[in-house]
């Protein structure tokens, strides 16, 4: 996974005409190659290796070396046929990567005050001081976001757009486009199942057991979890449709997972129309 492996790998798709490259998730390490390929106009997948290996499984395969793997990663891709990862702008790539040093700032921050309550006193001075570090470099990076978004016409104007949702501000915008770059480039359905927000089902016979959510992208169902309590209290129409679930039974839980779900397809639908209009502009 080097500068010169990346060459040598190029070489040899372009040698033997490889169109697709495909690649299992792995922390990061695999975005070297993955813009390497973007750069040089092949399909990039990058796949998630807990699907792979549930897929390899399914069909017996239970050794694990690296030219099995490579057929697996292969095979997966014939088979299921997974979408093609969008090519992301060096602007992007940062805003993605401070996104998510925010977000683990937000935790760390999180989990001290937590141990705050039952330390002692020494502790606890330990904690205040580390907290107001850490708080600190949020902000540091809240600044550096604001700075990507002036830098960036196309990255500004989204933000715009989906801050015309109410309690949706600039950093869950900012989060979101991050997070969800697919964000008005797919269907409703397809956009709440890659957040992890469509419903499950588990019915058998005439059996029907309670729908479920599961999967998908955390950090983006994080990102809209607090602005949808917003939304719930500002947005007359999610506001409605939330306290018709709880008159229906709905466990709040239950219920503002609903409205996650309704508010991210209408940022979708906005993204997508403004998205739309664009292209037209520009034929």
């Amino acid at each position: 996974n080097s500068k010169k492996g990346c060459k040598k790998l190029l070489k040899y798709a372009a040698k033997h005409e490889v169109t697709t490259l495909v690649m299992e998730a792995t922390g990061g390490y695999e975005q070297k190659i993955a813009r390497a390929g973007m750069e040089v106009q092949l399909s990039v997948k990058i796949v998630n290796p807990a699907r792979v290996r549930h897929f390899a499984k399914g069909f017996g395969i239970t050794a694990k070396t690296d030219k099995i793997d490579a057929y697996v990663i292969a095979l997966f891709d014939e088979k299921v046929k997974p979408p093609e990862t969008i090519s992301k702008s060096k602007e992007q790539l940062k805003l993605t990567e401070l996104v998510r040093r925010r977000s683990s700032l937000k935790k760390m921050i999180q989990e001290d005050k937590n141990r705050k309550h039952t330390s002692e006193d020494f502790t606890k001075r330990s904690i205040q001081r580390v907290v107001k570090v850490l708080e600190k470099e949020v902000k540091f990076i809240d600044a550096e976001l604001l700075k990507i978004k002036k830098a960036s016409p196309v990255i500004a104007e989204k933000c715009n757009v989906l801050c015309q949702q109410k309690g949706v501000g600039i950093t869950t915008a900012l989060s979101l486009l991050a997070l969800l770059p697919e964000l008005g480039l797919l269907d409703r359905k397809q956009i709440a199942s890659l957040a992890g927000l469509a419903p499950i089902a588990r019915d058998s016979g005439k059996f029907h057991g309670k729908r479920f959510i599961s999967g998908g992208r955390f950090e983006a169902r994080r990102a809209l979890y607090m602005p949808a309590w917003v939304a719930v209290r500002h947005d007359s129409e999610l506001n409605i449709f939330y306290h018709s679930l709880k008159k229906r039974g709905k466990k709040p839980k239950v219920a503002i997972v609903a409205v996650m779900r309704r508010m991210l397809v209408k940022l979708n639908g906005k993204l997508k129309d403004y998205l739309n209009e664009v292209q037209l502009e520009a034929s």
